[in-house]
C-alpha cells in the first residue's frame, strides 16, 4: 500500500491514517512528526527546521522532501499524512516515487464542512502528561489519563477559520490534480472516527 491522506486541518487525518497502518502494516508517515523528532534530536536538518518554525516561515519545499525521500524509500508500504500541501509539493513527491519505482496506489481525501470542523477543533484537548489528543464531543478523555488538559493556541475560532482559508488555497486544488491521474477517492470525514474508518476501509 502506497497512500496519501488528504483533508483540512481537524478531518482526523492522523487518526485515519494510524488506522490504516496499524490495520495493514503499513508505515504511517506524518511530516508534522518528523519535523517535531527532527528538531528535538539537535540535528543539523531539525535545526534548519527550527529556524523557520521560530520565524513563523513555511518550510521550502525541497527541505520537506529531503525530510520525507528516506522514510518513502525506506519501504514500500507506506501512508503520507500531512503531505503534499500543494501542487508543487505533489509535483516533487511524483519525482521522488518516480526514481523509486514506487507510485501512489490511492489518495483518500476526507470531506468535512467547515463549520463541522470549527466545533470539531474547539473540542480538542491534548493531555500535558501522556500527548494523547481527545475530543470533548467525540473522544472524551479516559478516567486513567490524569492531564492536565490543553487547548492547542491554533483551536481558537479566528486561527481555525484562517488554516483552513489557506487549506482551500493552497491543498484542495490537489484533489484535481490526483482525479485527474485516477487516483482520487472523496470520503466523508462526519461522524465517529470509526464510522470514517469503515467508509476508508470498503475502497482501500
Amino acid at each position: 500500500m502506497r497512500l496519501v491522506v488528504l483533508g483540512p486541518p481537524g478531518a482526523g487525518k492522523g487518526t485515519q491514517a494510524a488506522h490504516l497502518a496499524a490495520s495493514n502494516g503499513a508505515r504511517h508517515i506524518a511530516t508534522g512528526d518528523l519535523v517535531r523528532r527532527e528538531i528535538a534530536a539537535g540535528t543539523p536538518l531539525g535545526q534548519t527546521l527550527k529556524a523557520y518554525n521560530d520565524r513563523g516561515e513555511l518550510v521550502p519545499d525541497d527541505l520537506i522532501i529531503d525530510l520525507v525521500t528516506p522514510y518513502i524509500a525506506a519501504t514500500s508500504n507506506w501512508i503520507l499524512d500531512g503531505f503534499p500541501r500543494d501542487e508543487a509539493q505533489a509535483r516533487a513527491l511524483d519525482a521522488v516515487l518516480a526514481a523509486h519505482a514506487a507510485p501512489i496506489d490511492l489518495v483518500i481525501a476526507l470531506c468535512v464542512a467547515d463549520e463541522d470542523l470549527v466545533t470539531r477543533m474547539q473540542g480538542r484537548r491534548i493531555s500535558g502528561s501522556t500527548g494523547k489528543t481527545y475530543n470533548l464531543q467525540s473522544s472524551p478523555r479516559p478516567p486513567d489519563d490524569p492531564g492536565p488538559f490543553l487547548t492547542r493556541a491554533d483551536d481558537h475560532p479566528d486561527e481555525i477559520r484562517r488554516r483552513l482559508a489557506v487549506y482551500h488555497q493552497a491543498t484542495e486544488p490537489l484533489q484535481t490534480y490526483y482525479a485527474a491521474k485516477g487516483l482520487l477517492c472523496r470520503i466523508d470525514g462526519g461522524g465517529q472516527p470509526e464510522e470514517v474508518a469503515a467508509r476508508i476501509t470498503r475502497v482501500t
